[in-house]
């Protein structure tokens, strides 16, 4: 009896793995039709996964002995379009290779997906498959001749209950008046200095959508990811807002507000909409910050920070402020981190020269000529703003050196579609920001010598995007954050 049962089991056993392999490996069916196809029309994908997006292709038909390649083109809705390069790259092969003999092949429909934040809310593409002849795309049912993915938005970190503007007040005097711009931080009133156990201040920049509340709250995770104690640390994201956050919050006009220039030290606006008594550079609101953080008794360390448009305005404030001297003088050191900004400040006319290493030479006469504003400020130091115009170039070129900064760049960060004015300005800088990082720090080199890196270093992020929250949270970023 118990052989009995032992021989039946291992015949339904036989038949049961050989149906598998049927099914899995193999791509005979007995037809003498051929159907290739996806095994799913829709998927959605976290940006924070950085591996490759991968789903199964199908094959139904004869069986072959050689392999099968499917041509496949990439399509777009007639909205949110993802853009390659900045939301996701593409395989280098246009096609898809199922094995011969097999029934399901694992195929790559995205090398890898950019945590683009950019993107404001979910983006879309399209993978179909092309005719093949002897070959019906899509299955029996038609199913499966294409499939549509979406990308997420990069917002999983931002505290949804979180105003859009701060409620806690920095207020100035400038002239007569009090002038404020709105902030979100760790302590309730910054201004309230009487606190012996801060030891770090953390000042971070938001980007241009003003969104100063995403960047703390990321800030506060990565501090979170280093400490579990967070008595000795302050942390203060300032928030530049524009004449549109005026109006749709009813803000006072003791609020300043700017263009999208304050992140390169403009003054700020006196609209007829809004008008103002005072103008204030976003630069002299940094200088009356970085100040009063220094009244705190016991603080010894200041670490300004900035993303996109806010590493845009960490290298110019890096690079004109007198304020780090002053409190360096008084035994608090400053240092600057530099994340992803689209240009930088150039300290003379020269650019590099394409093709070459280190070659950096002023452009020749039909490149000026096409591009005449190249050296202007925000890319160059030639007609300077009022807040930098009253220091002075020559001492702007002799104080960059002396300040601490660190240059990073997200490895994946080589969108090209990046510039929506100013493009011949910013494409002499590089063709996307990886290059420009690199080719600005070559520019330093070339322009100070070696010895710029006693004070300043660059380095690549591994494996992010035009991401926030991927710089601020790296090794990298939490060691020139909390560790320097």
């Amino acid at each position: 009896m118990k052989n009995i049962i032992k021989y039946t089991l291992i015949f339904f056993l036989t038949i049961f793995l050989s149906g598998c392999e049927n099914d899995d490996d193999t791509n005979s069916t007995g037809s003498g039709e051929a159907f290739v196809y996806f095994n799913i029309e829709d998927i959605s994908v976290d940006r924070s996964k950085s591996e490759p997006v991968s789903v199964e292709l199908r094959y139904e038909g004869p069986e072959t002995d050689k392999d099968i390649e499917v041509l496949y083109t990439v399509n777009y809705p007639s909205e949110n379009n993802a853009v390659e390069g900045a939301d996701f790259i593409l395989p280098k092969t246009g096609s898809f290779i199922i094995r011969k003999g097999k029934a399901i092949s694992n195929v790559v429909l995205l090398q890898r997906v950019n945590d683009n934040e950019d993107a404001i809310q979910p983006r879309s593409l399209s993978i179909e498959l092309q005719p093949k002849e002897g070959i019906t795309i899509g299955n029996s049912s038609n199913f499966g001749s294409s499939i549509n993915i979406t990308l997420g938005t990069d917002n999983s970190s931002i505290v949804s209950e979180a105003p859009f503007i701060g409620e806690k007040k920095f207020s100035i005097v400038s002239g007569t008046s009090k002038v404020k711009i709105p902030y979100f931080s760790n302590r309730e009133d910054i201004r309230d200095v009487n606190n012996d156990a801060i030891r770090r201040a953390i000042i971070v920049l938001h980007g241009s959508e003003h969104t100063a509340g995403k960047h703390y709250t990321r800030m506060m995770e990565t501090a979170e990811m280093e400490s579990n104690n967070l008595d000795t640390l302050l942390v203060v994201s300032p928030q530049f807002i524009g004449e549109e956050e005026i109006d749709q919050y009813t803000l006072d006009s003791e609020h300043s507000y700017w263009s999208g220039n304050w992140r390169i030290g403009n003054t700020s606006l006196d609209e007829t909409t809004n008008p103002r008594t005072e103008r204030v550079s976003s630069f002299t609101f940094m200088d009356s910050l970085m100040i009063k953080l220094s009244e705190y008794p016991n603080l010894k360390t200041i670490v300004l920070t900035g993303h996109s448009a806010g590493g845009q305005y960490i290298n110019r404030y890096a690079a004109g402020s007198p304020i780090p001297d002053e409190l360096n003088a008084r035994g608090v050191d400053v240092s600057f981190i530099v994340n992803n900004p689209k240009t930088y400040v150039y300290m003379d006319n020269k650019r590099k020269v394409p093709g070459t290493e280190n070659t950096f030479e002023v452009p020749s006469g039909v490149i000026i000529g096409q591009c005449p504003e190249y050296n202007e400020y925000r890319f160059g130091l030639d007609d300077l703003p009022t807040y930098l115009d009253a220091i002075g170039e020559n001492v702007i070129r002799n104080r960059l050196p002396q300040r601490k900064v660190t240059y990073l760049v997200g490895q994946n960060d080589v969108d090209t579609d990046i510039d929506t004015s100013n493009i011949c300005e910013a494409q002499l800088q590089g063709k996307n920001r990886f290059d420009r990082a690199h080719n600005y720090f070559d520019h330093l080199l070339d322009y100070y010598g070696p010895s710029i890196m006693d004070t300043q270093k660059m380095g690549v992020v591994i494996g992010v995007g035009h991401s926030s929250e991927g710089m601020y949270k790296s090794e990298r970023g939490r060691k020139n954050t909390f560790r320097n």
